[in-house]
Parts: structure tokens; sequence; C-alpha cells
């Protein structure tokens, strides 16, 4: 039930063409191709972060039988059915417990989207004890952000909170994929958590730290990025210098709750 699709690196760069345009004088003031390569790696990094929609190619000799059985299972997972007592939790919580495949987290995460602005049929204790029982941080992030769009950030701050220990890694690859997950929350209580990382011993951890609170903040968190505007990696305060220019847009109440574009930007590819 695999569906191929376009590769990232594939994406990216039909993705970016124009903002490596857009930034070509910057890039050729700018001393070294080292630096150059840094900035236009974080361009695309900034329209992947700017792109709501995934791009999905099916082949021509497989499509419409597989692309029938995901929409069908969707269907069933959002539907009661004579004779079957359970809740659509506990529906989802059967089809992920027993499913193993790829798909089976984007399923589940498309069908909770699908039902985020209908509380009475998934309710908002649901959506909690299916947090609870979880381990995927895809589907756990959905089911938080489905709820902060109803008005409640309680799931949103356990996601926060359960990241602390990756962000505190002596590993920074592990911090770093920490970051690159709280960027998709959208939610600008993980911002507070991003912001010390900003001043990180690794550049790299640095460069996902601005981008992951690109995502996640709002003009409140705008000084953590002035404080960069003097950095000596010039890649470093050029990103430093775009959140802030994308931030200032952002009230502070902006991102404190969740919106459903917020939510479909970041769902797993079906």
């Amino acid at each position: 039930m695999s569906i191929p699709r376009y590769s990232n690196k594939h994406l990216l760069l039909a993705a970016c063409i124009g903002a490596v345009v857009s930034y070509g004088v910057l890039s050729i003031l700018l001393d070294g191709s080292a630096q150059r390569e840094k900035i236009i790696a974080l361009e695309h990094k900034i329209q992947t972060l700017e792109s709501a929609q995934k791009l999905v190619s099916v082949p021509a000799d497989k499509t419409a039988h597989q692309a029938l059985d995901i929409e069908q299972i969707r269907k069933d997972l959002s539907t009661r059915f004579i004779g079957d007592p359970r809740s659509f939790g506990e529906k989802l919580r059967d089809f992920v417990a027993e499913n193993t495949h790829p798909q089976t987290i984007a399923i589940a995460c498309k069908v909770v989207a699908d039902l985020a602005e209908n509380p009475d049929t998934l309710t908002n204790q649901e959506l909690e004890t299916l947090y609870r029982n979880q381990t995927n941080t895809e589907l756990k992030r959905v089911l938080a952000q489905v709820l902060s769009l109803r008005g409640d950030n309680n799931l949103m701050h356990m996601l926060v909170a359960e990241a602390q220990p990756g962000l505190r890694s002596t590993n920074p690859a592990v911090r770093r994929q920490t970051l690159n997950d709280l960027a998709k929350t959208h939610y600008a209580g993980a911002a507070a958590a991003i912001v010390p990382l900003v001043q990180d011993s690794d550049t790299s951890v640095i460069l996902d730290a601005l981008l992951a609170l690109r995502a996640t903040g709002n003009e409140s968190h705008i000084p953590s990025a002035e404080n960069l505007l003097s950095h000596p990696d010039q890649s470093v305060s050029w990103l430093a210098n775009d959140v802030i220019n994308h931030l200032q847009n952002l009230s502070t109440k902006a991102r404190t709750k969740l919106t459903s574009a917020d939510v479909a930007a970041e769902l797993p590819p079906l």
C-alpha cells in the first residue's frame, strides 16, 4: 500500500529555485563559497517551512487501486458501523496498534486532522487518551495541535516538556532533530524552549534553532534573534535578520492557538 513519492531533494530543488535567484546578489557579496553554500541551504529550509503543500507523485501503473485503499481506510476510521461499539478514538488506537506499515501513522494523522473541528465525534478526552498511549512523535504532535485548535493547549505543553531531554542532549544531532520536531508544532509555547539554543556552541544547532524560532515564535521572541545580528558567522547573522523580518509581522498573540492550516502544513504525506 506504499505510494512512492518524489524525494525530498527533488522537492526542495523545485521549490527553491526562485529563492536562490532572489538572494543571488546577497550571496555574491559574501566572502567565501562556504558561506554562500550555507545561506543557499538556509534559503532552501525557509522555502520548505513556508510550503504548506506536500507534493506527492504516484506512478501511473499503480495508482487508482492503492489510492482507493487509502481513501477507504480513512472513511472506515471516520465512520461508525452497526455492531462496532468502539468510539472513534478507540478505532484509531486499535488501527495504530495493529498496523506497522509506515503509512499507518500518516493515515491516522489525516483522520485526526479531518475530525479536528468535530469534537462531538472525536472528543477532547479521546485526543488526550490517544496522546498518552502513543510513542510516535508525529501522531502525538497532530493530536496536540488539534486540541490546541480547539482552544486547549494542555497537550502542547506536554509535548514541549517531553522535548526537553532532547534539547539538553550532549549530541548536537539530537538537539537538531528535537528543534526540527518542535518547529513543526507552529506553537509559540515551543519558542520559549527553543530560545536558549540560539546561543548553542554548535553553529549548525544555532541555525536550526533560528529556523525553529521562525516557525514557532512571534514578535515577543525578536530580541533572541537580534543578539545574533553581529555573529561572526555570516550565515547566522543573515538568518537572524530573516527571522526578525518574519516575526515582526506576528503579534504577541500569534501562534498561541493553532489553526487548521498549521495542522495541515505538517501532516506526514500519504
